[in-house]
């Protein structure tokens, strides 16, 4: 395959995904969104080989391209919900398990939650989420690399246009404080929250007991891995801000 036709299947792969991922918000169940998938693929490749380009198949707005795919699988805003509760999840693990390092590290009886976690944490969301959704740039934009640095572009220079308002924000501001019970409440509320999601999921399919055990041990495994190191990222990328907005506030 030349290097040109890889690119195409990359941008057709991309593209596919960010489409998933909308319909899976939209409230798209996983099996229709499975078909969904293989469909608009086989749709795009077609395409593609009678010498059409992405953007030609797509149109100018790719979201609503998928928004118009989405309409006619008749989605259900309940359904959605499901990846709001995963999100929720995420976000109570890793802020008990960050509150539980800090007040183990530093011998705390309690723990404060600042301005500054609470922007790591909103912000590392949203651009996680943004780069999921970034295959809708690939009728534009050809590499992965490319459409990544353009969204990692523009929250940098978000942030550079706010300092250059005149936005000074004190980061070490106290928004929450809780002590030792309510950190472990927090860390079992998300392992219920899991574990709901988890049985809400695979009691549809009916496994076999050795299936479901299995299946509970990976995903726990799975979930428990991505949050420590989503608090490794964390840790690093705060550090990697803190150097940059000193670097920013000396050269502006």
């Amino acid at each position: 395959m030349k290097r040109a036709d890889q690119h195409t299947q990359q941008q057709i792969a991309d593209l596919v995904e960010a489409c998933a991922g909308y319909w899976l918000l939209r409230g798209i169940t996983r099996e229709q969104i499975s078909e969904m998938q293989l469909e608009l693929e086989q749709h795009l490749q077609q395409a593609i080989h009678d010498g059409k380009s992405l953007e030609a198949v797509v149109g100018p707005n790719p979201v609503a391209f998928a928004e118009a795919w989405a309409r006619e699988m008749r989605p259900r805003f309940w359904r959605g919900g499901a990846v709001v509760l995963r999100g929720l999840v995420y976000a109570l693990s890793i802020v008990g398990t960050t509150a539980l390092l800090s007040q183990l590290l530093a011998h705390a009886p309690a723990f404060t939650f600042t301005l500054f976690a609470a922007y790591l944490l909103t912000g590392s969301g949203l651009l996680a989420l943004l780069l999921q959704l970034g295959g809708f740039l690939a009728p534009r934009i050809s590499t992965r690399a490319g459409r990544e640095a353009l969204l990692l572009a523009g929250a940098v220079l978000a942030v550079l246009v706010l300092r250059q308002a005149g936005l000074t924000v004190n980061w070490s501001t106290a928004l929450l404080s809780w002590s030792w019970p309510v950190t472990i409440v927090l860390l079992t509320l998300a392992a219920f929250l899991f574990f709901l999601d988890f049985w809400r999921t695979f009691s549809r399919e009916q496994p076999s007991r050795a299936s479901t055990s299995w299946q509970a041990l990976r995903a726990v495994t799975t979930f428990v891995a991505s949050v420590g190191v989503f608090d490794l990222l964390l840790f690093a990328g705060s550090v990697a801000v803190v150097d940059f907005c000193r670097l920013s506030l000396r050269l502006v």
